[in-house]
């Protein structure tokens, strides 16, 4: 029996309808079960990427600094024994210094330096009514070594500039000048040894610092013989005591320090060092004997 065309068309569209329902069960199946599909995002869910912060690297943290170690002195060495010796008393910590440099030579009582002379000496204006720094003796200047001499103008002229006297009583001594001033004191005082009660009031012929010629004796005016109870009342002694340090002065026997320098205190009496080491000396009171004693000079 022949079905007719309308039949015909009828089950046509419905096989079409029951492929095309197939075809789109069997695509939404497998949309849902492919596992390398994302899954589908909704409204409900927050996005999230696709790393967790767990898994997140950690921050790379700065590497500190290296910082190298502090060198180490050899305690052997003299500044190895100035740091030791400094904290053992209880002393700031010291300068380094070439502790045998010319700045630091000892000269006293038990320290002679023979018949030493000067390489090269200057001869300065004793007023300082110039500043003329002369390689030759010209008239009455005193003379110095010539390592010191602008230091020691300098010192004076600021002492001049607080409108105070000074004068540049007795430098350089050679050999035989402080060997017959020796002899000289000695017999004035009554004495053999240029001492009274224990301490020197001059110094044998190549012990003495003005045979050195780093050391100048600064009055306020030409006194024939300098007594510290006298000088040292000077409105001019008071300045130079104060202010030694900045032009790298020190006071070489000062009050107090007899029993250590061996000589009676001079308030006159002035000794170049150097500003730094003049500066360490005067802040902790020590005189030469003391701070060369530091780096094991004795």
């Amino acid at each position: 029996m022949r079905m007719s065309r309308g039949k015909r068309i009828v089950l046509a569209l419905l096989a079409l309808f029951l492929l095309a329902a197939f075809l789109f069960f069997k695509i939404h199946n497998y949309h849902e079960t492919d596992p390398s599909r994302p899954a589908a995002v909704t409204t409900d869910t927050p996005v999230q990427s696709s790393a967790s912060a767990t898994d997140a690297p950690a921050p790379v943290q700065p590497e500190a600094p290296t910082i190298p170690p502090e060198p180490t002195v050899d305690p052997d060495t003299p500044y190895g024994k100035a740091l030791a010796n400094a904290a053992a008393q209880g002393l700031p910590t010291p300068p380094e210094v070439d502790i045998t440099s010319w700045e630091f030579t000892l000269v006293n009582g038990d320290h002679s330096i023979g018949q030493y002379e000067p390489e090269q000496l200057a001869y300065l204006q004793q007023t300082l009514a110039d500043t003329e720094i002369h390689s030759e003796q010209n008239g009455s200047r005193c003379p110095v070594d010539a390592r010191i001499a602008e230091a020691l103008i300098a010192f004076g002229q600021g002492c001049k500039d607080e409108g105070l006297p000074v004068y540049l009583s007795s430098g350089y001594r050679s050999y035989s000048d402080q060997a017959a001033n020796f002899q000289r004191i000695c017999r004035n005082n009554g004495v053999s040894d240029g001492k009274l009660n224990g301490h020197y009031i001059t110094m044998p012929a190549g012990c003495s610092e003005h045979q050195l010629a780093m050391c100048c004796d600064i009055t306020d005016k030409y006194y024939p013989v300098k007594s510290d109870d006298i000088v040292a009342g000077t409105a001019t002694a008071r300045w130079l005591l104060e202010h030694c340090a900045e032009y790298g002065f020190v006071q070489r026997f000062p009050d107090g320090k007899q029993d250590v320098t061996g000589v009676m205190n001079e308030a006159w009496h002035f000794r170049y060092v150097g500003p730094e080491v003049a500066r360490y000396m005067t802040d902790n009171n020590l005189v030469l004997e003391e701070f060369l004693a530091l780096y094991g000079v004795e």
